[in-house]
């Protein structure tokens, strides 16, 4: 049973033509061969009736052919559409002339007025009176459509949708270039988004996704997309994304000719636009700003908008709600007046359905439709919300279904379709494993626990695994949405990698390398969105994501990595890496700087070629840009741990030395043609010969007189009258001396904070600019020697090595009080701190702005207070001898591989590792010349060498090696070599080739003279007297 009421002027509510006003009042709708009614769909003078069995009625006007049939221009009352006899129609849709029924297996088909387009045939046709298949959506199951008044719009199961007809306000959603559409458009800037809904009003067009977003397009003149304010458009020409209504969580929308209404989930009706009929249900009849609640004590479960009125179904009363008006205006030659308007609010009142039940509720135009079961409980026989067929996704059911059938099965070959048209699109997959919604914000609406879960069982099958993975590699990568500000369209891209397939070696150039390579051709505004979304991700996922690309980089190499194969694969790879890296420092959920680390590179990787061809394109940087250059791992220096950045350090050390070399053989070429000398030009090390009784004078003079390309070379020191020069242990003991010289209080090159153990720059310093600039030097030259120096800089040193800004906490670890009262200032809330723009530093009142020592920190100025301390210390005060070391620094070092390091690294690098693992000092040991490990001699010497104290222990590590620190690089690998020569009698001390850590031990007879003599040559750690 059904009702209707509304302009009935051409038959269009099923009755004879009323003509004249038209406006019949709520009635009973007559019959329709005994089946029941299951939809109704309203155009401005024709109405479809969609009937339980699937066939179609159609009554009212046929002028443009809108009732599917030849013959008279309007129909007494419903007759079939015979052209639909052998269709089993699910749904049925008008716009202003023109229709649209979908047929069970999908299939669409379009009759009526078709001069825009509206009909999708694929002309311009002024009508077509016969209903005709869409055949550009043959092959595509559509599940939903919805007509404006000359424009239409479907929904597919694969969540695809698409528009055509009347694009002149961009209610098609393709972009302001578009014209008008005689063949169906994809929506591209709604793929990959799983949609609930899509909804076309007179110029206007809604989806509304799954997860309550709605997203409008088309003509908002009125307000009609909920876009509003000074700056507001009035034409939208592709999806836009509507922040007034993600808050009120919508579960349908309908649109009329210049408004919409809005059903959400706690069961209140929102409307907007024109109100020039009082269709939006407020006392007002102007436009309203933005979405407004109708006000009302009742929920409601059902909504439906005819042109310029609006129903709503109250669940709690029972009844249907109506308010504006309906208009003849439109059926006239000419237009009419507001007096020909009729209230479709008083054709309808409390009493018309206390003896039914309420079952669904159309409108369309000016008519009204309402379908009903004999029921006096209403609630019980309420009608709950809209039903509409959905995308395809994944349930427990086919979960079920899937991992039980039986092979060769009819439902085996069903299940094999379900696969494919889930994972062969994004929408599907992503409607799979959605959040249930709730009032709270989300950043992430997809379950990426439960679709991990999900992927593991269903991999467990192995014919499953294989249709997944054909649908992956043929489909669903090759149409990922790349150009989408929508969020929700690329959750996609948070799924995948969490499904097994992708995280296998096997899939690696199938799966994995495609998907990166979707990622660095995304358009910056989808990067960007995907880039939120990466960073909101649990710790837990964002670390799958960095393995996956690092397991695939790793497969490469330790199978055969070629540098003159495809560079694109392992280019994307590195780059999509280098986004998460670069996501990573703004992440809510951090992971580890060495989650990103590839350690496999230390073995596989051919550093120096690596780092030749770095240089090349460096000097020719437009060459880098083109995709096929070769792959540049040095480009990606977070993918180093500090054993690899070690090894990069030390290649282009080499680097260094060979062209210096090469330039010193040019001049010396040059010389011998202009038969001169110079002794600078030709040599081929950079020599120090030094006294140790004027250590610090010989060296910075003699570093003066060096010129800049020997700076590069290998540097080779000796004590006068003491040894030879040599690479290793002398090398070192002199950067040990001379540090430890330079760095005295007594020296005072350097300040010393009180509170810490700690030096700093001078804010007035005794020495030029120039020593600072040499200091630089030796520091850059301890670096590219390898050496460890004790230098107790804070870690604001590096930072600023690295370009990077001083930090409070840097302040607090150089001078405890000072940073530790500033942090307590910033912390505690008061109206005064007794303070002023001033500071004490270096013995000195200093002010940190104009007359700051007369301006107080107060509350409102205590953070700039604290930002200038921290910058006068670390910059300010220091800015011309830290420039000048600096400057000397760079000397030597290559300030672009220096970058590679984390101030951490840096400095570790710089003063060594002071975590000492003897543990491991004695496992690295090795034993040569009769020695081994249970030696009586070796097992004397470390029962004696445990005895030490840590001071000692540390002082026997500077007689071996020359230092008092392990190197970086080698903290768990450095040990001592034991060797015995035949003239090293019980009376000698040991004797040590520092340079590789050889020990020479005699072989003492006792425990005490092995005692003795290990702290002898503790004593005696330094000079070289052999």
């Amino acid at each position: 049973m059904y009702y209707c009421w509304g302009d009935n002027s051409c038959g269009q509510l099923g009755g004879p033509a009323a003509g004249g006003a038209g406006a019949l009042r709520c009635r009973r709708g007559g019959g329709l061969g005994g089946r029941g009614l299951r939809q109704a769909a309203c155009g401005e003078r024709h109405s479809l009736l969609l009937l339980a069995g699937g066939g179609v009625w159609a009554c009212g006007s046929n002028s443009r052919g809108q009732l599917g049939a030849r013959g008279a221009r309007a129909c007494g009352g419903p007759a079939p559409i015979q052209a639909l006899e052998n269709q089993v129609v699910v749904f049925v849709s008008c716009g202003k002339e023109h229709s649209l029924a979908i047929s069970k297996t999908g299939s669409v088909f379009s009759w009526g007025a078709g001069s825009e387009g509206q009909l999708g045939i694929g002309e311009f046709k002024k009508q077509n009176f016969i209903p005709k298949k869409i055949e550009d959506l043959s092959g595509i199951k559509i599940i939903q459509v919805s007509c404006g008044h000359y424009h239409s719009i479907a929904l597919a199961q694969d969540g695809r949708v698409f528009s055509w007809g009347n694009n002149l306000h961009g209610q098609l959603g393709l972009g302001e270039i578009f014209p008008s559409q005689a063949s169906p458009q994809q929506v591209k800037s709604l793929d990959g988004i799983p949609l609930a809904q899509v909804a076309a009003g007179g110029a206007h067009s809604f989806a509304l996704s799954l997860s309550g977003i709605s997203y409008g397009w088309g003509r908002n003149n009125e307000g009609q997309l909920a876009v509003s304010g000074k700056n507001a458009l009035e034409q939208i020409y592709k999806p836009h994304s509507i922040a007034e209504l993600k808050s009120l969580h919508v579960i349908y929308i309908s649109c009329g000719d210049e408004h919409t209404a809005v059903l959400t989930q706690d069961g209140k009706v929102f409307t907007f636009g024109s109100n020039n009929s009082g269709q939006l249900g407020h006392r007002l009849v102007s436009k309203k700003s933005g979405p407004q609640i109708v006000d009302s004590e009742n929920l409601f479960s059902q909504i439906a908008c005819g042109s310029h009125h609006t129903l709503a179904y109250s669940c709690t009363t029972g009844q249907v709600v109506s308010f504006g008006c309906g208009s003849q205006r439109d059926l006239k030659s000419q237009p009419g007046n507001l007096q020909e308007n009729f209230n479709i609010s008083n054709l309808i009142s409390f009493s018309d359905f206390t003896d039914v039940g309420v079952k669904d509720i159309f409108a369309g135009a000016n008519a009204n439709f309402v379908t009903t079961i004999q029921s006096k409980d209403v609630s019980s026989s309420g009608a709950p919300g809209r039903s509409l067929q959905q995308i395809n996704h994944i349930n427990q059911t086919l979960i079920k279904k899937w991992t039980t059938v039986k092979i060769g099965s009819k439902e085996y070959e069903e299940s094999k379709r379900e696969i494919c048209e889930i994972f062969s699109h994004s929408a599907c997959l992503t409607a799979s494993f959605l959040k249930k919604r709730t009032d709270k914000t989300i950043p992430i609406n997809i379950d990426l626990r439960m679709a991990r879960k999900v992927f593991e069982e269903l991999t467990q099958k192995d014919w499953i695994t294989r249709m997944i993975t054909s649908c992956l590699r043929d489909y669903l990568l090759k149409n990922l949405p790349l150009d989408t500000p929508h969020q929700e369209a690329l959750s996609i891209f948070l799924l995948l990698p969490e499904c097994p397939l992708m995280h296998t070696n096997v899939n690696w150039y199938s799966l994995v390398v495609p998907f990166a390579k979707a990622v660095c051709k995304m358009s910056d505004q989808s990067s960007t969105v995907l880039e939120k979304c990466w960073a909101s991700l649990k710790k837990s996922s964002f670390n799958s994501l960095i393995q996956m690309l690092k397991q695939i980089i790793c497969f490469q190499l330790q199978f055969g990595y070629d540098r003159n194969q495809d560079p694109t694969n392992t280019k994307a790879l590195l780059e999509m890496l280098k986004k998460l890296h670069r996501v990573n420092k703004k992440a809510n959920y951090k992971v580890p700087e060495s989650a990103f680390h590839i350690s496999e590179l230390y073995t596989y990787l051919d550093f120096s070629e690596d780092l030749k061809v770095f240089y090349v394109f460096q000097k020719r940087p437009k060459f880098s840009d083109d995709p096929y250059s070769p792959v540049i791992f040095a480009d990606f220096p977070f993918v180093f741990n500090l054993p690899s950045k070690i090894r990069i350090l030390e290649e282009n050390s080499l680097y260094s030395r060979e062209i210096a070399l090469s330039l010193t053989n040019l001049h010396h070429l040059a010389n011998e043609v202009l038969n001169q000398t110079s002794e600078l030009a030709t040599l081929h090390h950079l020599y120090l010969n030094v006294r140790r009784s004027l250590l610090v004078e010989d060296t910075l003079y003699q570093l003066s007189q060096v010129v800049d390309n020997d700076l590069k070379k290998e540097l080779k020191v000796s004590f006068i009258g003491e040894t030879n020069p040599e690479s290793g242990g002398v090398r070192k003991e002199f950067f040990h001396c001379v540090f430890e010289e330079m760095i005295q209080s007594d020296y005072e090159m350097f300040m010393y904070s009180e509170t810490s153990d700690l030096m700093w720059f001078p804010a007035n310093p005794k020495f030029n600019e120039k020593n600072y600039f040499l200091f630089g030097i030796l520091c850059g030259l301890s670096i590219v020697s390898f050496n460890v120096a004790t230098l107790p800089f804070p870690l604001a040193l590096y930072k600023k090595l690295l370009d990077q800004k001083p930090s409070l906490e840097d302040l607090q670890e150089l001078s405890p009080e000072l940073g530790n009262n500033l942090k307590l200032l910033l912390d505690e809330n008061a109206d005064e701190f007794h303070l002023y723009f001033s500071i004490y530093w270096d013995n000195k009142e200093v002010d940190l702005i104009l007359n700051g020592s007369s301006i107080p920190v107060d509350e409102t100025n205590k953070k700039d207070f604290v930002s200038r301390c921290i910058d006068y210390i670390f910059n300010t005060s220091v800015k011309t001898i830290y420039e000048a070391f600096q400057m000397g620094f760079y000397k030597v070092c290559a300030k672009k591989i220096i970058i590679f390091f984390h101030p951490e690294e840096l400095k570790e690098v710089m003063i060594g590792n002071s975590d000492y693992d003897w543990k491991h000092f004695v496992a690295n040991s090795e034993y040569y010349q009769g020695y081994f490990r249970l030696h009586p001699t070796i097992v004397m010497f470390w029962e004696a060498f445990h005895k030490l104290s840590q001071e000692e222990k540390k002082a026997f590590l500077l007689f071996l090696t020359g230092s008092d620190r392990f190197q970086a690089q080698c903290k768990k690998n450095v040990g001592i070599r034991f060797s015995y020569l035949e003239y090293l009698k019980e009376e000698y001390l040991p004797l040590v080739r520092s340079c590789d850590h050889v020990l020479f031990l005699p072989r003492y007879s006792t425990m005490e003279r092995m005692e003795e003599a290990l702290h002898m040559a503790i004593k005696n750690n330094k000079g070289f007297a052999h």
